[in-house]
């Protein structure tokens, strides 16, 4: 198995101003940090090809894209389908996560909906695949936090 890779201050710093923004220039953070392009770049390089950064992301506002209802929905699977039934429930476009959790449920789902017909009609579907017992689904009031970085590093 390969060992971690300490990240140290220097590494720390870049990934901070990334997170805030992925377009951040190498000049910018220089002027931030006060260290050179070359070491950001080497820097940046070593990061990517360790697999701590896989990638820069587009931050889309998806209550302006009309989606303005987020579900969290716990589903309980027959065991041995688990697998199966999250691999067909990814390919659905409205499921933005999916966690396999322990306890009662076998899966938790965060989804978007633009309309209440929408979420009725997911929800209906997932309710009759086969291996499907049972959905619990809780529709969010007010989001305060989402986001997949660990901003304290």
């Amino acid at each position: 198995m390969k060992k971690e890779k300490a990240l140290d201050d220097i590494d720390r710093s870049i990934i901070r101003i990334l997170q805030e923004n992925a377009k951040t220039s190498y000049r910018e953070i220089h002027e931030e940090l006060g260290i050179s392009i070359g070491t950001i770049h080497n820097r940046l390089s070593k990061l990517e090809n360790n697999g701590i950064i896989e990638g820069y992301t587009l931050k889309l506002n998806n209550e302006k894209l009309g989606y303005k209802l987020i579900f969290l929905i716990r589903v309980q699977i027959d065991g041995k389908h688990t697998g199966d039934i999250l691999s067909q429930i990814k390919e659905k476009p409205e499921v933005c996560s999916i966690f396999h959790t322990t306890g009662e449920q076998s899966a938790c789902l965060v989804c978007r909906f633009k309309e209440a017909g929408d979420v009725h009609n997911f929800i209906r579907e997932l309710n009759e695949k086969e291996y499907v017992t049972k959905t619990i689904s809780n529709m969010v009031l007010k989001e305060y936090k989402n986001s997949s970085s660990i901003i304290g590093l």
